[in-house]
């Protein structure tokens, strides 16, 4: 792993970050999703690896669904789960629930989509944080799904609207 950087995927974070995916899929009738190990020792491995390479990028993502988080700050902070679900399930607003895309080719809609997509029941999550240089402190979040979302053809399926 990168030079000054850490795992601090605790049980504490993998709860916070499964409630918080299980609040917004039952907002759209989506059943909730349970940890699995494996999932969460591969979304380790993931957040690791996005650490390293110091960007978001889904490369080699084995099958699973995978959304994808970094923050930085000038403290010494470990992001928590609720910012990276907050800001995935954002990709709300750029929704169009009759065309299954988004409003806005240029804004991203995948994390929204995969975030409740009612066929992906399992996760696993990861949490790397650190500062190469003692001036900015980063996080880095995986969170791998099984089954994989965003399937063409099946959005109406998968991504229902907000019943609240």
């Amino acid at each position: 792993m990168k030079a000054g950087y850490s795992d601090y995927t605790d049980q504490d974070f993998l709860n916070s970050m499964v409630n918080s995916i299980n609040q917004y899929r039952a907002k759209h009738g989506a059943p909730p999703v349970e940890l699995d190990q494996g999932l969460v020792d591969y979304a380790k491995s993931r957040a690791e690896h996005i650490a390293d390479k110091g960007t978001l990028v889904h490369d080699g993502t084995a099958g699973y669904g995978e959304n994808l988080y970094s923050s930085s700050s000038s403290e010494p902070v470990r992001g928590p789960a609720t910012a990276a679900s907050e800001a995935w399930y954002a990709e709300i607003k750029d929704y169009n629930y009759e065309t299954f895309a988004s409003n806005d080719p240029a804004k991203a809609i995948g994390h929204f989509t995969q975030l409740v997509w009612k066929a992906s029941t399992r996760i696993g999550a990861g949490r790397v944080c650190g500062s190469a240089d003692n001036t900015w402190h980063d996080t880095y979040v995986a969170v791998n799904f099984s089954t994989a979302g965003n399937l063409a053809g099946a959005y109406k399926e998968n991504v229902l609207p907000p019943t609240a």
